[in-house]
């Protein structure tokens, strides 16, 4: 199964869920996308453009696109399609990076209706509080602190539909931590059959 692939089946995995998972499919709850480099993220987020749940996602990394930088890469590289799909996707219509990331913050903690899916690498996966965030997609191997923190981001409570948060596992951690882990009520820990049929050994 080539990247590409397994990416698609990953994005039928979640639109899915927004379909028949409560708090989902209800635009209450949203959901964060680990993914493990900021070149996955860009390829999610572009392969989520070609659907229809494309316009309820948003994108959050470290990436500044620059064009000095990639002047010199040759338009197949990795780095030219960062930058290809932060300024013909991510930053159409916002001035800079920092003021998009400001607004899918916001529209991801005030209306979840509205920004369903944030696709992140390494940011706000500490000390973001969003109450919304009901799903966490884990597609990147995180080790110790830095899991724990991500799957912290689903553990506030935000009515009575909420009673905990949901990790779905894409990347196996569960086998790697499963005596570690003491999880809460207000935690669970999904290993699906999904997961398992799209992840590549």
């Amino acid at each position: 199964m080539s990247a590409k692939e397994r990416k698609e089946r990953i994005i039928a995995n979640i639109i899915e869920d927004f379909s028949l998972k409560p708090r989902l499919n209800n635009n209450r709850g949203t959901a964060i996308l680990v993914a493990a480099s900021i070149y996955d993220a860009c390829h999610y987020f572009r392969l989520l453009q070609g659907t229809s749940f494309g316009k309820y996602c948003g994108i959050v990394t470290s990436f500044e696109p620059n064009h000095n930088a990639i002047s010199r890469e040759p338009a197949d590289s990795d780095e030219r399609y960062k930058f290809d799909t932060y300024t013909q996707y991510v930053l159409k219509e916002f001035p800079g990076t920092k003021q998009y990331e400001e607004e899918m913050k916001r529209r991801f903690k005030e209306e979840p209706a509205n920004l369903k899916l944030l696709i992140v690498v390494s940011k706000l996966l500490t000390g973001f509080d969003a109450p919304s965030c009901t799903y966490i997609y884990l597609d990147n191997e995180l080790r110790d602190h830095n899991l724990f923190q991500a799957i912290c981001r689903t553990n506030r409570l935000d009515g009575e539909d909420k009673e905990y948060g949901h990790i779905v596992d894409f990347v196996h951690l569960l086998v790697m931590y499963r005596t570690p882990f003491r999880f809460t009520a207000r935690m669970s820990w999904i290993w699906t059959a999904a997961a398992v049929e799209v992840t590549t050994t």
